[in-house]
């Protein structure tokens, strides 16, 4: 096959590639500071930490886009849509603050949040912050598998 007929085949393909790694990317730094977070609180109770999930991601960064639009924080409408099959536990936080830290730090201090947090059943994690002017709308999303 001539070289030009092989470019003009595999360009496409590596067209749609990059669009589809644009599409879901990399994290945005302000999730991607969230999931460190829990983390770190995970470690220091001598926990392990949790992998993200990419489509856990997607899915607490679009609960958090849906919150930001609203102004206001409520829980997903389906917990378990656009969770893959296979889990045995799904737990969800939401919160809404100035930034990173103040909504980690809330959600740590509330009993119910700080129990999704701790949990030691969860296997992995997804996570999505969007900032609208002052607050920064945060969702986590926690799996068991």
């Amino acid at each position: 096959m001539p070289l030009s007929r092989t470019v003009s085949r595999v360009v496409p393909v590596i067209a749609a590639g990059v669009l589809i790694f644009a599409a879901c990317g990399p994290a945005n730094p302000s999730a991607a500071d969230d999931a460190a977070r829990v983390n770190q609180l995970r470690a220091s109770h001598a926990m392990r930490t949790l992998p993200r999930s990419l489509e856990l991601d997607l899915k607490a960064q679009a609960q958090a886009q849906r919150m930001a639009n609203a102004g206001t924080i409520f829980h997903s409408a389906s917990l378990t849509s656009g969770v893959s099959p296979g889990w045995q536990m799904i737990g969800e936080n939401v919160a809404v603050a100035g930034s990173i830290p103040a909504a980690e730090a809330a959600l740590e201090a509330s009993p119910p949040h700080r129990e999704n947090l701790l949990n030691p059943y969860y296997t992995e994690m997804g996570t999505g912050a969007v900032q609208k002017g002052s607050a920064m709308f945060v969702c986590q999303v926690f799996v068991q598998r």
